[in-house]
């Protein structure tokens, strides 16, 4: 990508000194992540332990154990929003939006707004992607600490609370080796009742939910509602096999006439979820997580109640219906197809490149997003072979479409390959011409994990003539001097941060804080996850370059396929 006129438009800006996007966005206390929902691993972006005052992530390493620590009974966390969402993602992911308490480890020197009990106040977007089954399977978002506006009082029974209270009487069953059940109870559908019909019935609702199930249960439960659309019932002295008539009688109690509001009746459902100790865990913490996976799996086949087994946290995120996706065999059988998203300028919204996405092509049909397609290819050790064929698709279309430019994306794993650079150099020279139309994404976190060997791969490419784009900008943090040293055509900011401009300053400041920067180096923008015309106003008027998002243009197939993609993050 030529940036002459780039820079010759912004020759006369006043120059100013380097800027440090890690410093400025562990300033505003901003971290961003990746969640892969169906294993559960969290990757934190580089300054994350700065942010939670932490030596290091290992205590928020998974979903699970960073629900542990959500503590806010009143509001929704990342792990309600996102799996009890009932939105279809179209090809661009979903966004979503939660505030919550987060309880920080003792351990903790975070500088934000924390109070006597080790509570923040959280702010965390994003956006998350389906798998085949059309639930998420994967998120990436930004997570604030210290959230303006948030009430960091007490809730009336946190998580911790609640295990506080349990704590010994899951100790005393395990001593005396006598069995206790937990169970987990999730209304359903309580997104949709905020939305129809606002957040007045929906609290009534809870509330009607908590009378009825108190009734039902014996008098020596526990009984508790420990977050927003989550109950707690321990049920002492009870064994498992006995649970099962526990949980029908409690569902028939929640469930058996509709709950009268001020709107009109409203129906609701509810699922379960239990485990006993000692078989399952020995103390209160590992009992309700192990709940709470069995709670996971009611949810995604719509049983109403499920019996915790070791095969469910091993099998978190699969598709219930068994339409499991071989990736091999799509590698191999050529099934892996390209959808491409519309890049544009921001001025005036003429198309500029397309971004390659990778889909699999199911032996029905079927067409497999991203949001499956990553965790799957992560595990099997596949990506390279993924991003090659990618790279081939790409160059094919170029070869057959002398017009068009692609961007493709190329995973840490890939770029680390020693063959990797032999794959790209023996494809341009089969497909003379596409290489100065072809632009190489590399993410902005295997930047920063080993400078100088990146430097060096960048210049090995861009030898062969292609562009290179450095995508998730400000997720990873580059430094002024490494990033002033990288052989990069274009910087791509990470939607993440874009995708709330509207109503976060602190992500204005951020967000402008790129532009800045890059405005410094000479070197074309592109932001991506532009939803709406005024966030694109926004962004053209700092200077912003390119826009990227379902405003411009969602993810397509090529011409041929059948078909439409279901995520837009391409491995990476």
């Amino acid at each position: 990508m030529s940036t002459g006129q780039t820079a010759d438009r912004r020759s006369g800006r006043r120059e100013r000194g380097p800027l440090d996007p890690r410093a400025v966005l562990t300033s505003i206390g901003e971290v961003v992540y990746d969640w892969d929902v169906a294993s559960d691993a969290i990757a934190w972006s580089g300054n994350a332990a700065d942010v939670f005052g932490l030596p290091d992530m290992r205590a928020f390493a998974t979903g699970a154990a960073f629900g542990l620590a959500c503590e806010d009974s009143a509001g929704r966390t990342r792990h309600d929003v996102v799996l009890d969402s009932r939105d279809t993602d179209t090809g661009a992911g979903v966004p979503y939006r939660a505030a919550y308490l987060l309880r920080l480890p003792a351990t903790s020197r975070a500088t934000c707004a924390v109070d006597g009990r080790g509570l923040v106040a959280v702010e965390d977007t994003g956006r998350w992607y389906a798998g085949a089954d059309g639930r998420p399977a994967f998120a990436h978002g930004a997570l604030r600490l210290g959230a303006a506006g948030r009430d960091v009082a007490a809730p009336t029974r946190a998580r911790s609370d609640f295990l506080e209270t349990l704590g010994a009487d899951v100790a005393a069953a395990v001593k005396a080796k006598r069995p206790m059940t937990m169970m987990v109870m999730a209304v359903e559908g309580l997104d949709r009742l905020n939305d129809e019909h606002g957040f007045a019935v929906a609290d009534q609702a809870i509330e009607e939910v908590m009378r009825r199930a108190v009734v039902v249960m014996r008098r020596r439960d526990v009984f508790a509602r420990y977050a927003s659309n989550r109950f707690g019932v321990a049920l002492l002295s009870c064994p498992l096999d006995q649970a099962e008539i526990a949980a029908e009688r409690l569902r028939a109690g929640v469930e058996g006439a509709p709950i009268a509001t001020p709107r009109g009746p409203v129906t609701l459902r509810v699922a379960l979820g239990a485990a006993s100790a000692p078989q399952h865990a020995t103390d209160a913490p590992g009992l309700l997580r192990r709940a709470e996976d069995a709670l996971a799996a009611s949810r995604r086949s719509a049983a109403a109640f499920t019996i915790y087994r070791p095969a469910l946290a091993r099998s978190r995120g699969v598709c219930p219906d068994g339409r499991g996706v071989d990736v091999v065999a799509a590698l191999n059988e050529r099934r892996v197809v390209m959808a491409r998203q519309p890049i544009v300028e921001a001025q005036g919204r003429a198309p500029a490149f397309a971004e390659a996405l990778a889909r699999i092509r199911g032996p029905d049909g079927r067409i497999v997003g991203a949001g499956e397609i990553i965790p799957l290819v992560e595990r099997a050790g596949l990506v390279p072979l993924l991003d090659a064929r990618m790279l081939e698709l790409a160059a094919e279309r170029l070869a057959t479409h002398p017009s068009e430019r692609l961007s493709i994306n190329v995973s840490p794993m890939t770029l680390e390959t020693p063959d990797w650079l032999n794959v790209l150099a023996a494809t341009l020279g089969a497909y003379r011409g596409v290489a100065e139309r072809l632009i190489v994404e590399v993410t902005e976190t295997v930047a920063v994990r080993d400078p100088e060997a990146t430097r060096s791969r960048l210049d090995a490419m861009k030898a062969l003539g292609v562009a290179v784009a450095l995508d998730d900008f400000g997720a990873g943090h580059t430094s002024f001097r490494h990033l002033r040293d990288f052989p990069v055509d274009l910087l791509k900011i990470d939607g993440a941060f874009v995708q709330n401009l509207a109503r976060s300053p602190d992500d204005r400041f951020f967000v402008r804080t790129l532009v800045d920067l890059a405005h410094h180096l000479g070197i074309p923008t592109v932001a991506e996850w532009v939803e709406d015309e005024e966030t694109a106003a926004m962004l053209r008027d700092w200077g912003v370059d390119y826009l990227q998002g379902n405003l411009t243009g969602a993810p397509a197939l090529a011409a041929g396929e059948a078909g439409e993609g279901t995520a837009k993050r391409a491995v990476a």
